[in-house]
């Protein structure tokens, strides 16, 4: 199991979140590796940091990369929707800021086993927690319909529906590799010279949909209003434009002041020194 993930935006994140100079309590709904949650503490001695992870893996990894730390630290294996009734259960009302990094991990990604990347061979799965639907189910199960508007939907591909009727017409389809040469075929020839991104947004696609992703942002965006104080500061980092423009629409929806007018991005040397980084979005708002 990897442990070289690169947190993005970390001393962005910790910069904007000066509203724990005087202590408080810090949710990191997406701890993995602890790379932001590390920064918060380091920088603002005074915090007490509840980490939250569906993954069990980054969970260990941020365990030990945190445990200098001590009784400061509080790890929950949750979704991060479930972020109030974690708080809940634990008869905490309100906290002073909260964290969300809702991009995948390096050590997902370099997992052959959890099928997250068409650049290694491995089962259809995509699963980041315990949920019961895989990519198997959705690629194998749903119609060829269905299937399509899940790529146009969640992938923004502009050849959903021929890459469905392939999928369909060569199931059942059990690997990564088969998925990814099923997406390729179905690419029309003047169109194939550049057939990684089309199979990006058909691997984003398809596990949004597995892990419900967009649908958890929302409700953890409606649950982080029910747990902020006054003044406490949300940071949410996202990776495309799907998830980004949730962020932006809920801060408006939900009463939020957004302090971020326009996403902040990584800089060049950033970009430079972790190419993921390049396609990273952060907005900070605040609840006033």
């Amino acid at each position: 199991m990897s442990t070289k993930h690169v947190s993005v935006l970390v001393n962005e994140v910790a910069e904007w979140l000066n509203n724990l100079q005087n202590g408080g309590i810090c949710v990191d709904c997406t701890v993995g590796g602890g790379g932001h949650s590390r920064e918060i503490l380091q920088r603002y001695q005074q915090v007490r940091l509840i980490g939250l992870d569906r993954d069990t893996n980054a969970l260990k990894i941020a365990e030990e990369n945190l445990k200098d730390f001590g009784k400061r630290v509080a790890l929950f294996h949750a979704n991060f929707a479930e972020i109030e009734d974690v708080l809940d259960s634990h008869n905490i009302s309100d906290v002073n800021a909260i964290i969300a990094d809702i991009g995948m991990s390096s050590f997902q990604l370099e997992d052959e086993g959890r099928g997250f990347s068409f650049e290694k061979d491995g089962p259809l799965d995509m699963r980041m927690g315990l949920n019961e639907k895989s990519a198997y189910d959705v690629i194998n199960e749903y119609s060829t319909e269905k299937l399509a508007d899940v790529i146009y939907e969640y992938g923004e591909e502009r050849f959903s529906r021929r890459i469905a009727r392939v999928i369909a017409e060569r199931r059942p389809l059990n690997t990564t590799f088969e998925l990814r040469d099923a997406v390729v075929s179905a690419i029309p020839l003047k169109f194939r010279r550049g057939w990684k991104k089309n199979v990006v947004r058909v691997f984003q696609a398809i596990r949004i949909e597995v892990n419900g992703e967009l649908e958890n942002l929302k409700k953890m965006i409606d649950s982080s209003k029910n747990k902020l104080g006054v003044e406490g500061r949300i940071a949410i980092i996202s990776f495309h434009s799907l998830e980004d423009r949730i962020v932006k629409r809920k801060f408006l929806e939900e009463g939020f002041l957004p302090l971020t007018k326009k996403p902040v991005t990584p800089s060049t040397e950033e970009i430079m020194r972790n190419p993921r980084a390049r396609s990273a979005k952060l907005r900070v708002a605040k609840r006033v």
